[in-house]
């Protein structure tokens, strides 16, 4: 049984896909500020963001067991 601390970004994978989806919308911004539908391009910001290759290197590099 390991213990860990009450917060640890280090653990978490989802730190970096939220690091990722953020560096998405810098680069690409100023198309959402023109789209009327911001809810849904930001859902596809994260969807392109975050690929299963990279999920999988989060878990990874968090010390998971991933096949």
């Amino acid at each position: 049984l390991l213990f860990l601390p009450p917060y640890s970004p280090d653990f978490n994978p989802i730190e970096e896909s939220f690091s990722a989806v953020k560096a998405y919308l810098r680069r690409h911004g100023s198309r959402f500020l023109r789209g009327l539908h911001l809810e849904f391009e930001i859902f596809r910001a994260f969807a392109t963001a975050v690929t299963p290759e990279k999920a999988r290197a989060w878990f990874r590099d968090s010390g998971y067991l991933v096949w």
